[in-house]
């Protein structure tokens, strides 16, 4: 098939997925990103955990090798993502669990302490990459309704440092670090079948960011597609038309498909591959038809490229668009075609 990044380009749009440094050593797997991608997202070689797994000297050392090796192959670098509440070093919070509770200082570590490491953090990292990597998730997952807050948002971590008000906090100290930087909020579920009330309580977020002059330029709809959830075509279509007034760029940010499940239209474990592609690659279809109608959405990137290295593997083993001796599968096909149909932006940015 043909390259999807040049298929992309060819509409103004740019094609890509998450990345890692030890797949970059399998020189096939690194191939394949050479042929297709124009953006790599850093995956977990920039998250807080991984650039600082002490209080001391941060470890830069995956994000140069990989910043490296896309440069050298003329691969655009996003980095993901500067603030979450989660993959926090362990020196710094108790736990990694997922409840509305999480959130205790590892002593001897104060609020105080906690909040110049949140400024740190964002300053060093940024900063050292300024001119480097042009685009940033800068803060990932900021919504969660289960939590119980009125505004929609995580109960944990860092909204136990500043309120809700460490969204707009994080994205000031990354312009500062870098003004020529796009900046974009990273949210899951947005396509989501009756996420109603998730889609809304973002928007409000997005509005209150607006409001208070926050320097963001972006969202990133993450994607992770689950075929028993199902994709919403009117919401999908409500958010997006409500971002693009807005005038905020969109990327479809960790896209790939979680197949299986007991509840239809999911696949049982055991379906054979063939029939998994194929079914895949039709959930995909009319989502991707929507997306890429919104001349917004700059950016189509899956979450790894190849199934071999899927977070997915061990619990929907065919999620993406090359399987895992590297050979395009239906879903690839179907983004190539998605890409074909879009309509056509100004330029690829």
């Amino acid at each position: 098939m043909d390259s999807l990044n040049v298929t992309a380009r060819a509409k103004g749009l740019m094609f890509g997925a998450a990345a890692a440094p030890p797949t970059m050593l399998d020189p096939q797997y690194a191939a394949l990103y050479q042929q297709h991608c124009g953006i790599v997202t850093t995956d977990v070689a920039l998250k807080f955990g991984r650039v600082r797994p002490t209080s001391m000297a941060p470890n830069w050392t995956d994000a140069d090798a990989l910043l490296s090796w896309a440069e050298a192959n003329g691969i655009k670098v996003k980095g993901h993502a500067l603030i979450w509440n989660e993959y926090n070093p362990a020196w710094l919070w108790t736990e990694s669990a997922t409840g509305p509770d999480f959130g205790a200082l590892t002593a001897p570590v104060t609020v105080q302490q906690a909040g110049w490491y949140f400024d740190k953090h964002i300053v060093e990292t940024v900063g050292r990459y300024a001119g480097r990597i042009p685009i940033w998730d800068v803060v990932n997952e900021p919504i969660e309704l289960a939590h119980g807050r009125a505004d929609g948002m995580r109960s944990k971590t860092w909204m136990h440092v500043f309120g809700n008000k460490y969204v707009n906090r994080a994205f000031v100290r990354a312009h500062e670090a870098d003004p020529a930087a796009k900046l974009f909020l990273n949210e899951a579920n947005l396509e989501r079948f009756a996420y109603e009330d998730h889609r809304v309580a973002f928007l409000a977020l997005i509005d209150r960011l607006l409001d208070q002059g926050c320097p963001i330029h972006g969202v990133g709809l993450e994607s992770h597609l689950i075929m028993w959830a199902r994709a919403t075509h009117e919401g999908i279509m409500w958010l997006l038309g409500e971002l693009s007034e807005r005038g905020l760029e969109v990327h479809i940010s960790e896209l790939d498909v979680h197949h299986a499940g007991n509840t239809a239209p999911a696949l049982p474990t055991g379906t054979a591959a063939a029939t998994i592609d194929a079914a895949v690659a039709a959930f995909v279809r009319p989502f991707l038809d929507d997306v890429l109608s919104f001349p917004c959405v700059t950016a189509l990137m899956t979450w790894q490229l190849a199934d071999k290295y899927s977070w997915l593997a061990g619990t929907a083993p065919r999620p993406l668009p090359f399987d895992s001796a590297y050979q395009a599968k239906p879903l690839a096909f179907e983004i190539e075609q998605a890409l074909r149909n879009a309509p056509p932006r100004a330029a690829a940015p």
